[in-house]
């Protein structure tokens, strides 16, 4: 099983996501297949570290560069190979239970709600890393249309059984804030907001 270093290169593995991404063009079959390689090497228990990347990249990529990672993930979003990491159903605590996959943003989403335990992230470490990754998408119009579409959808489908109602509601909030207006640090509080109302 992939271990993360005691002192992980982020910039040198966002460095070369970059490269991978802008060398086999980001619309192309080659950059999709090493994102989607790069995401299942890690697997579901370092997906959190596939994201860390992702916001490095925004942090440190210039802005061609960032257009080229958000292209690639519109054009994985397309053809149903976003890069993902799986939760188990918000109702299930056996081990067998069945576990779906989620893409970056809703995966965040959902680790930003307390549940029954204390969430994975803090209202402010979700705003730091959902709006560093939703930054990354919005270097190109296309990208944040398609996935704000894309969470919508998630967000009205309540047979999938991953998310509870009240991430659903705040996943809803986010997306149309989203798709309105290319500002992540709105959209992130929008979500934010709307857990903390549905949590009352």
């Amino acid at each position: 099983m992939p271990e993360l270093l005691a002192e992980p290169r982020w910039a040198d593995a966002a460095q070369a996501l970059i490269g991978g991404c802008v060398d086999l063009g980001p619309r192309q079959e080659g950059a999709v297949a090493l994102m989607e390689t790069v995401c299942s090497g890690l697997g579901d228990q370092l997906y959190p570290a596939f994201l860390r990347v992702l916001a490095e990249v925004n942090l440190r990529g210039e802005y061609a560069a960032r257009a080229a990672v958000a292209q690639t993930l519109t054009q994985a979003l397309c053809q149903g190979r976003l890069p993902s990491g799986s939760r188990a159903a918000w109702g299930s605590f056996q081990p067998s239970a069945q576990r779906r996959s989620l893409g970056p943003i809703e995966y965040l989403c959902l680790a930003a709600w307390p549940g029954r335990e204390q969430a994975t992230l803090s209202p402010e470490q979700f705003q730091t890393l959902a709006g560093a990754v939703m930054d990354l998408l919005d270097c190109d119009a296309e990208a944040r249309r398609l996935y704000a579409d894309h969470l919508s959808a998630v967000a009205d489908d309540p047979l999938d059984g991953t998310m509870p109602r009240e991430v659903r509601s705040a996943l809803r909030a986010l997306a149309q804030s989203w798709r309105g207006h290319p500002d992540a640090s709105q959209a992130c509080k929008a979500f934010v907001d709307g857990l903390n109302r549905a949590l009352r």
